[in-house]
């Protein structure tokens, strides 16, 4: 209303958003979605773009931080031999006919890069692999960067959400994550070349410069440190050069264009 975006949100996630009573006129959109989503080589050919955008933007990380410890001089870590590792991945990539051998693909080289990104942090947050929640221990025991990415993936789902709505999609028919009551797989499916360059790049630097952050994570009435992680990665998205709320946007749109056939669906690729 007004132009207001208005998200609820239970703690860290969006649960809901306010919607005019005209969502959903852009039937053609919808059409086209379920038309493509029925396609099993147009969905195969679509998922395989959005994960070819997170393996290039998670490499560009890697990249980043191996010349940044060259140009200082230091003894590393260097990920030379990593990042080529997800190079010829993004090779294997191309040649996967299925989303099962598309999700192999990925699981294999999130291995490689979050081995890599827990060298770069500091010792003293104990990463040393990438837990979602769906994968939290029963105890809820975990450390203090995996919670603060799983904030910065929220605040990423917010975005990508409605820059889903604003092209007239629908946010539950996806190509990559299966649909599922309540799930929002196409919202996800554009999330994931963003991950890296709006969430684990900023994360990251912000870790490094002040650790005491995450580890106030770990208080579970505090709800400050939070705040401030989510506001770390609105920042990036919001107010960053590479304007990447106006990325997200244009991401949606081109992909609404390729579902109505008139443009093809390119996955974005960041740069450092």
């Amino acid at each position: 209303m007004f132009g207001l975006d208005i998200v609820f949100l239970k703690g860290d996630r969006p649960i809901a958003r306010l919607l005019p009573a005209t969502y959903g006129s852009t039937m053609r959109n919808w059409l086209s979605q379920l038309r493509t989503f029925k396609n099993r080589e147009a969905t195969v050919q679509l998922a395989r773009e959005f994960i070819l955008g997170k393996i290039r933007n998670q490499r560009m990380i890697l990249l980043e931080y191996s010349y940044l410890s060259k140009r200082a001089g230091a003894h590393g870590p260097y990920f030379w031999a990593e990042a080529e590792n997800l190079k010829d991945s993004t090779a294997t990539l191309t040649e996967a006919k299925s989303i099962e051998e598309i999700l192999n693909v990925e699981a294999h080289t999130a291995r490689i890069y979050w081995a890599s990104i827990s060298k770069i942090l500091p010792e003293n947050l104990n990463f040393t692999q990438r837990l979602p929640r769906s994968r939290m221990p029963s105890n809820g025991e975990v450390d203090p960067f995996n919670i603060a990415l799983n904030i910065g993936y929220s605040a990423l789902l917010k975005e990508c959400w409605r820059a889903v709505f604003l092209a007239g999609l629908n946010p539950y028919v996806g190509f990559l994550h299966k649909p599922r009551p309540g799930r929002m797989s196409l919202v996800l499916d554009l999330m994931e070349e963003f991950r890296a360059p709006c969430v684990d790049r900023p994360l990251i630097a912000q870790a490094r410069r002040d650790p005491d952050l995450f580890m106030k994570l770990s208080r579970r009435d505090d709800r400050e440190p939070v705040k401030q992680v989510w506001r770390i990665v609105s920042n990036c998205i919001a107010q960053s050069e590479a304007d990447y709320r106006n990325l997200i946007n244009t991401q949606a749109r081109l992909l609404a264009k390729h579902l109505r056939k008139t443009d093809l669906y390119k996955a974005y690729r960041s740069r450092w």
